[in-house]
């Protein structure tokens, strides 16, 4: 027989091979209930059509309650993080149901995860099992190298002889770091005549997110050069000109 909830998989004309350790015959019966309530179905097998036994299959369909213990934590912000810097966090995963549940827990999208610099407390190829009331604590770690713009990363469940998967909570960030540039890789002086002075501005941009100190070391430029401003700050997606003056003390064909 076969209905949407019940099923005994035994082709007509099936042989049925006995166990001899215990003498008996194995009969596979699988409930997949579509309801939460209580069910009884008789099946009746047929041996040969010279013997009959009626079986009376008893079952419970039982709600699935494997959540978050704080519904909150459906999108887990990890703030704003600097390079280098590490954040993390704690989500409970509790199960309230009336049974022991399998489960696994998986990055939707693995490769973008581990690109954010995130990682899983849970292996995502292990199955964990949680008894009724019992809570498997899950913890991201945060740990950016470089600058990130913000993102949002799903936490997919994948829970044992259920058919789909969900989203089980997402996790927002973005990683703030200094990124300043000058815009002129060489500045070309000519020739500039002893214990004269030549001037020339420099463009100093930060493309980063926070602001960005900076100071000049005199000792490996000061007898021939002087930077102005000598330090100071760039403050996010701002340009600062930087003047450069090349003021020659004696006669060097290498300066």
């Amino acid at each position: 027989m076969k209905t949407n909830y019940l099923d005994v998989p035994l082709v007509p004309g099936s042989v049925l091979m006995s166990d001899k350790d215990n003498n008996c015959m194995k009969v596979p019966v699988l409930f997949t209930p579509r309801e939460c309530r209580k069910y009884e179905e008789k099946v009746r097998l047929d041996f040969n059509n010279l013997y009959q036994v009626d079986i009376i299959v008893k079952a419970h369909g039982i709600p699935l309650n494997l959540d978050l213990r704080d519904p909150d934590q459906a999108i887990t912000d990890l703030g704003i993080v600097s390079v280098g810097g590490f954040a993390s966090k704690t989500i409970p995963i509790l199960n309230k149901s009336q049974k022991a549940v399998k489960f696994k827990l998986r990055p939707a999208n693995p490769t973008a995860f581990a690109a954010c610099a995130m990682q899983l407390s849970i292996d995502a190829n292990a199955t964990n099992t949680l008894k009724p009331k019992e809570s498997l604590p899950v913890v991201v770690r945060f740990n950016p190298k470089q600058r990130l713009p913000p993102f949002s990363q799903e936490v997919i469940m994948e829970v044992e002889g259920v058919e789909e998967d969900r989203v089980l909570f997402d996790v927002t960030g973005v990683a703030h770091g200094i990124e300043l540039k000058l815009m002129e890789n060489t500045l070309a002086f000519g020739n500039v005549v002893k214990d004269s002075r030549l001037t020339k501005t420099m463009q100093m941009s930060n493309f980063g997110d926070v602001k960005a100190n900076f100071s000049w070391n005199a000792k490996e430029f000061g007898k021939n050069f002087t930077i102005s401003p000598q330090q100071g700050y760039v403050n996010p997606n701002a340009n600062m000109d930087v003047e450069i003056t090349f003021h020659p003390k004696a006669v060097d064909s290498n300066l």
